[in-house]
């Protein structure tokens, strides 16, 4: 294999070892109940493995970054569970940017700079990219994976992606994680859901997320605004 399909070829790895150990499946806030006390036992360690295996199923562009960041919240709280969330999601976006500048970038960037729209995206990432790239990830409209690979295929400057990532990644995770949190293993009982819907930092998630939803109908009138 080619040096430069090293990475790319191992998060595929990691994806088709992932779906035939049917780990899609068991990762959720209801399964999190026989993994409490190791957690209790080793939390360092843990929050390290959550960290790694966050960051390689994601990386590898598999959807469990929801599902994990509420688990996350399950086990570590809405503190340490949305932190490890924003490090985890972080080392993940690096890891799919690395491996499509790496693999895909010298086939690829051609054949999208001839699109106008990719074109015009793709500029994006090198004009004020730390801004342009903070914009992506905190509009929920732009998803996690797409602009990863895009601004790996457009080169972004390193500095910039990682950081922008890790600030965009912020609210999200410490909303999901607190959500996590709130519910708690009582996912297992439909009524105990029902009550832990009306808890405070339930509620308190819920709204985060509905506020956090307005940010696109936001953006597109300010930009109507500019002269």
């Amino acid at each position: 294999m080619a040096p430069r399909f090293v990475l790319a070829g191992l998060l595929l790895l990691v994806a088709f070892g992932a779906w035939r150990m049917g780990l899609l499946e068991q990762i959720s806030p209801a399964r999190l109940e026989s993994l409490q006390a190791r957690v209790d036992a080793a939390p360092v360690l843990a929050v390290f493995i959550y960290v790694v295996v966050f960051a390689l199923l994601t990386g590898a562009c598999l959807p469990v970054a929801l599902m994990m960041t509420l688990s996350g919240g399950v086990l570590f709280g809405a503190a340490v569970g949305g932190a490890a969330t924003v490090v985890g999601a972080t080392a993940a976006a690096v890891l799919t940017y690395l491996a499509a500048r790496t693999a895909l970038a010298p086939s690829l960037l051609a054949r999208a700079k001839r699109d106008p729209r990719m074109r015009k995206v793709m500029n994006g990432f090198g004009e004020n990219a730390f801004s342009y790239i903070l914009t992506m990830r905190l509009i929920p409209l732009f998803p996690f994976s797409l602009v990863n690979i895009a601004a790996g295929l457009a080169a972004a400057p390193i500095r910039a992606y990682a950081g922008a990532t890790a600030v965009g990644a912020v609210p999200t995770s410490f909303i999901y994680a607190s959500l996590g949190s709130g519910l708690g293993r009582s996912v297992n009982s439909e009524h105990a859901v029902a009550a832990a819907l009306h808890s405070p930092a339930v509620l308190g998630s819920l709204t985060a997320l509905a506020l956090l939803s307005l940010a696109p109908l936001v953006v597109s009138r300010l930009r109507r605004r500019r002269p």
